[in-house]
């Protein structure tokens, strides 16, 4: 499909999909909005409506009535002419036009990536959501793509799901849709969230701004690190917390952030204005946010507990009531597709103690602690223990620090207690932040850090109103002038180090889709539906031991499944899912790299290996065999045919 075709069809399908029946659902609700959140909010409300609706269909064997159904309330939304957004105020189009710039930039880390004319450019983690996609393209509930046959449980994939809907009913290509469409429109949702969010918090554009900058830009202060001669470091992560600049490039977490956004403009409105019906949106953002990202809804879930007491002694019961339905759309959605074995374990302050022994070895942490507990010295201890803390949250924070002291100064000047909006995006802080501090979970242990990423987008919401106090101090306008300029330059270096790797790849070739190993992807492709299992065959330096194969499989990827579109018999999908049992399979493909490597005869050793293997891809349902090179043992078995052969790979289908 040509581009400019992909893009206008696009278009098509946010606004009937998400931005008019959002419009339709606040219309109906009687909620008032002013520009520009009556951009934002529709648009986020009609995405948690299209995955609700489309879930719900897709459960039912039902997708084909998505589409006449929202073109059916995208009419009526376009019949009762209050769907055009309200015209800009003059004092927000400078501010909103920084906002779309800043969203471009912040969106580079998707859009240098994908399909441009004859190449490829992709990352390790885009192959697994591109397998994912094919795999809930094709089926519902989805398998492991990597793991045929296999349920996926415990991994939050609604954006996913999103995309493979979309991709499905306007057959826009998915790499389209990953690499470039969304993320553009989540880095502009983004932005546009929170430039609205703050502005009716805070009533002031500079807030906005340096919330919006903080939000997708914020860095640490790794480059002192780097200064002090520690060049192997990450500008980007040596804290331990990934900043902002690289978010787009984990999809689940950045879509999440905005339907944070929209749960916290929700928040505000019911607080201010007590109109039960901003209780509705609430309800569709945090009973589903958790199969968009399970740390979310960890930090949504977990405040609406806290906040409840509070609102049960005010006698509110509406807000009770909605608690409840929120309970229902997460136990049918989450509950239901969760990973029962995955737990939370206690490890307190794991995260600080991995910095200094991981990125700063020459502090010696393991050492000290171990002396100081050997000798009982309780003082060294606490000491060593408060550095770590100093070290994690100082260099994690960066320029945020200035923000939040003097906005500290200026609520006890003021003697100001925060508002009861302002304590729940506290206590969203604390959750996000403490968790991760005291725990690790089973399975994907150390991702729980991912957690962490959102007490940096809270804290710098409260960073922007400390900046804004500190630049509204009376002192001379060029001192502020460069006051600004050095924080600038101070909060930028951990984005200097992907957004270099960004600009290189617009410049690098990548790799060509008329490549031996993309022809063969793409023959792969043409044959047949998707859910014909492919068994991938390691390259010739693998030998049949177990050991070997092992190695093998931890460095293979799922890529047959993204490029291929077929589904895969055993490929690395980066996550450790608890319950799946990996050895059977690489016992399998181990027999048959036996088998190729015995001599073509008739002896009884190869007759039982290959009925061995005969009824083996007849178990496991293998429709096609890919390896990087000919497989002899197969060419002579009537039931296997070579159906492709390049320098990259040959491909032999079974009958």
């Amino acid at each position: 499909m040509h581009p400019l075709l992909e893009v206008t069809i696009f278009l098509f399908a946010i606004l009937i999909f998400f931005y008019l029946p959002g419009k339709f659902l606040l219309v109906k609700l009687k909620l008032s909005l002013d520009s520009p959140e009556d951009l934002f909010l529709p648009f986020v409300v009609g995405v948690m409506l299209f995955t609700l609706i489309s879930y719900i269909f897709s459960w039912l064997k039902l997708e084909i009535i998505i589409l006449p159904l929202f073109l059916i309330v995208s009419f009526l939304a376009f019949k009762s002419k209050k769907w055009i957004p309200r015209s800009i105020n003059k004092r927000h189009r400078i501010p909103l036009f920084i906002v779309l710039i800043l969203a471009i930039i912040f969106s580079l880390s998707m859009l240098t990536s994908g399909v441009y004319d004859n190449t490829i450019k992709y990352g390790r983690d885009d192959l697994w959501h591109l397998a994912l996609i094919n795999e809930l393209k094709a089926n519902f509930p989805p398998d492991n793509p990597g793991f045929a046959g296999v349920s996926l449980r415990g991994y939050h994939f609604f954006y996913n799901f999103i995309l493979a809907k979309v991709s499905n009913i306007f057959f826009i290509s998915p790499l389209s849709l990953y690499f470039h469409f969304f993320p553009l429109f989540i880095a502009l949702l983004w932005g546009l969230g929170v430039y609205s969010l703050m502005y009716v918090w805070s009533k002031r554009v500079a807030i906005t701004l340096w919330a919006v900058f903080l939000t997708q830009f914020g860095g640490s202060f790794a480059f002192i690190l780097k200064l002090r001669g520690h060049e192997n470091l990450s500008l980007d992560s040596a804290f331990g917390i990934q900043q902002p600049s690289t978010a787009l490039i984990n999809p689940p977490f950045a879509i999440s952030i905005v339907i944070i956004i929209a749960v916290l403009f929700a928040f505000y409105q019911y607080f201010v204005t007590k109109e039960k019906s901003w209780l509705i949106p609430i309800v569709l953002c945090i009973g589903l946010v958790s199969m968009f990202k399970v740390y979310a809804g960890i930090i949504l879930l977990g405040s609406l507990l806290l906040l409840a007491p509070l609102q049960l002694l005010k006698k509110n019961f509406m807000f009770l009531i909605a608690c409840f339905f929120i309970g229902i759309l997460f136990a049918t959605t989450y509950g239901i597709l969760r990973d029962p074995s995955s737990v939370l374990i206690f490890a307190p302050f794991w995260a600080p103690h991995s910095v200094l022994i991981d990125n700063m070895p020459w502090y010696g942490y393991a050492e000290k602690m171990y002396t100081y507990t050997k000798l009982s010295v309780i003082k060294g201890i606490i000491e060593t223990e408060l550095y770590s803390w100093y070290v994690f949250f100082f260099g994690n924070l960066g320029t945020r620090l200035i923000g939040l002291l003097f906005l500290s100064l200026f609520l006890l000047k003021k003697y100001k207690k925060p508002s009861l909006f302002a304590l729940t995006v506290l206590i969203m802080t604390s959750i996000s932040i403490l968790i991760p501090l005291f725990f690790i979970q089973s399975g994907k242990v150390f991702e729980i850090i991912q957690m962490a990423w959102y007490f940096l987008f809270f804290i710098s919401l409260f960073a922007a109103f400390g900046l804004r106090a500190f630049f509204d101090l009376r002192f001379n306008k060029i001192i502020k002038i460069v006051f600004f300029v050095v924080i600038i330059l101070l909060t930028l270096p951990s984005a200097y180090e992907p957004y270099k790797s960004y600009f290189n790849a617009i410049h690098s070739r990548g790799s060509s889709l008329s490549d031996p190993y993309f022809q063969a992807m793409q023959f792969l492709k043409s044959e047949g539906h998707y859910n014909k299992t492919v068994i991938e065959i390691p390259d010739k330096k693998v030998n049949d031991k177990e050991k070997s194969i092992l190695g093998w499989y931890s460095g293979s990827s799922p890529a047959i499944v993204a490029f291929g579109n077929k589904r895969s018999y055993l490929s690395n999908e980066y996550i450790d899912f608890t319950g799946v049992d990996v050895k059977p399979r690489i016992d399998f493909i181990r027999k048959i790299i036996l088998l190729n490597n015995l001599p073509l005869n008739k002896s009884r050793e190869y007759a039982n290996l290959q009925k061995e293997v005969k009824q083996g891809l007849k178990d496991n349902k293998i429709s096609f065999i890919y390896s990087p090179y000919p497989l002899l043992s197969f060419e002579k078995m009537d039931s296997i045919h070579k159906v492709f052969e390049n320098s990259a790979a040959s491909i032999y289908k079974v009958e």
